[in-house]
């Protein structure tokens, strides 16, 4: 498999809740890399941005894997339904939550961006 073939991840944060991106970009490259993925960036949003934006990002870059610092900077931020389009990993606590239609983990299918 080529570089043009493989399947693409994106660092997301929000700038309002980090004090620096530097490392969060470090270990999203990482993290890309292990998962197989070929990572194409982070994008950096703020409170201030429309939160919609983001799923046309992922849509329109065929991003397979958004990688987070934690969910804080998706949930109540951005629409559930992006957990849809696209796989979310949480650096926070190293797990990936799959989409719908990929594999299916023991405790089922969890929206990480639902609001409880």
């Amino acid at each position: 498999m080529d570089a043009d073939d493989q399947a693409h991840a994106m660092g997301y944060v929000c700038v309002d809740l980090v004090k620096t991106v530097t490392d969060l970009d470090f270990r999203a490259r990482q993290v890309a890399a292990r998962l197989g993925y070929q990572y194409i960036g982070l994008c950096r949003s703020t409170s201030l941005i429309v939160p919609e934006a983001l799923l046309d990002h992922v849509a329109t870059h065929n991003v397979e894997l958004l990688i987070v610092p934690d969910l804080a900077h998706l949930r109540g931020r951005v629409p559930a339904d992006l957990s849809a389009l696209t796989d979310i990993h949480d650096l926070a606590i190293g797990r990936t939550y799959e989409r719908p239609g990929a594999y299916v983990p023991d405790e089922g299918h969890v929206n990480p961006l639902a609001v409880r």
